[in-house]
């Protein structure tokens, strides 16, 4: 289904307030992108995932059970990329004229996935949330907002994944076991640094798929 003129704009405009003003109220569903992240490029590189939860507030938790180095390391690269890397998938779905609906359909995908892996009443509470608003819209709404919630969810993602990596930096100062932290153990890289890959990436993804979107 082609887009109308402007759509991306306007839905643009939307997202940026969800991810940036409505931050306080929408962070858990980047914190679900940024955990299953952790957890989906964890396992396919061969880590098994004990558990995932979600914290009010904006928190999140994956536990590796057996790991190797290669999974530890994408795995940890993985969470603050997550929302990106998706983001950005959706978007080279979107201009490729694929159907709305599979963008949604695969985050379902993706989300059931996610909820194998919680194990707190507060992440199960916010993916089922997350899950049912994307259901309705994909199997009980018109093509057109299809495709304009579509546009809305990708924006957001790739917007929420450089509206966290601040609260990395603000996290860094009092809690030595963020990403980051883990990537300085793992690598022996400091941990600015990859405050910086963080933020370099997301920012790139944000640009590429946003001007994507907007050519598209």
């Amino acid at each position: 289904m082609a887009a109308e003129p402007g759509i991306a704009w306007s839905t643009a405009l939307v997202a940026f307030v969800g991810a940036v003003p409505l931050w306080r109220y929408t962070t858990n569903a980047i914190t679900v992108a940024h955990e299953g992240g952790h957890a989906v490029f964890g396992w396919l590189f061969g880590s098994a995932v004990k558990h995932v939860k979600i914290f009010r507030g904006g928190g999140g938790e994956m536990l590796p059970g057996r790991e190797n180095w290669v999974s530890t390391f994408v795995s940890l690269l993985a969470g603050y990329l997550g929302p990106s890397i998706f983001g950005f998938a959706g978007a080279q779905l979107l201009v490729r004229d694929f159907d709305p609906r599979t963008v949604l359909f695969l985050s379902l995908v993706f989300l059931a996935g996610v909820l194998v892996m919680v194990r707190n009443l507060f992440g199960v509470f916010v993916i089922l949330a997350v899950g049912a608003i994307l259901w309705v819209v994909a199997m009980r709404s018109a093509e057109p907002v299809q495709l304009a919630f579509a546009y809305v969810w990708v924006w957001f993602l790739l917007m929420g994944g450089v509206r966290q990596v601040p609260e990395l930096f603000w996290a860094m100062h009092t809690d030595p076991s963020t990403d980051a932290g883990l990537l300085q153990q793992h690598t022996h890289i400091g941990d600015v640094v990859w405050l910086f890959v963080f933020w370099l990436l997301s920012l790139g993804a944000l640009v590429w798929g946003g001007a994507l979107l907007l050519r598209g």
